[in-house]
């Protein structure tokens, strides 16, 4: 499989990615793969989207700011806007980024299980959890150690679409491995609980 991206996404780039999907899908009235989703989103709107939202978060930190000066004021406390916007920026920006960077911030629903089928996930138990995963309406990857194949990065590690059945194949996972699941849409709390019971359950394997 040929790797299409080998960007680091961010969670609200892979968010915006998955919005940018849904509307490719709407406007070429077909299902638009998360590969061909990534590629367009990159080459053609990454620049704007990557405008705005450094517009948006400039404008959220100033308001943080501006509450702590507010608050620091009323309380009838010495107050210098510079030297608190300064104080800010030094101790609590850096938290305030991972945060809105964090995978909740960005509407990502989380799961991690271990493989306990002492065969793993060969080809009867990977086709059935593809199976499941397509039962639902959202969107699901998976991570797991030293994956060769992968469609992203995000946060530094690759994942997989969960509902591609050759994808999830080549990855060859093995009794006792971890695996690591993202999901969102509307049913992506729901497809990470039937996911997680079914591994437990050895997924018909």
């Amino acid at each position: 499989m040929e790797q299409t991206v080998v960007r680091n996404l961010t969670p609200a780039e892979l968010r915006a990615i998955e919005d940018h999907k849904y509307y490719m899908s709407q406007r070429l009235n077909r299902e638009v793969s998360i590969e061909d989703a990534i590629d367009d989103f990159l080459e053609n709107y990454l620049p704007e989207w990557q405008k705005q939202k450094q517009i948006q978060d400039n404008e959220a930190q100033i308001q943080m700011i501006e509450k702590k000066y507010n608050s620091t004021k009323a309380a009838g406390k010495p107050v210098d806007r510079l030297a608190l916007a300064t104080e800010w920026c030094d101790k609590y920006a850096h938290i305030w980024r991972e945060e809105r960077e964090s995978l909740e911030r960005n509407g990502f629903e989380c799961m991690s299980v271990e493989v306990e089928n002492e065969h793993g996930l060969h080809m009867r138990p990977t086709s059935n959890l593809v199976q499941l995963a397509n039962m639902f309406d959202c969107d699901v990857y998976v991570h797991k150690k030293d994956m060769e194949y992968f469609n992203f990065y995000l946060n530094g590690k690759p994942y997989m679409n969960v509902k591609s059945i050759l994808g999830m194949l080549r990855l060859g996972i093995e009794q006792n491995e971890r695996l690591e699941f993202i999901a969102t849409g509307k049913e992506a709390k729901t497809v990470l609980q039937a996911l997680h019971k079914a591994i437990v359950a050895g997924v018909g394997g």
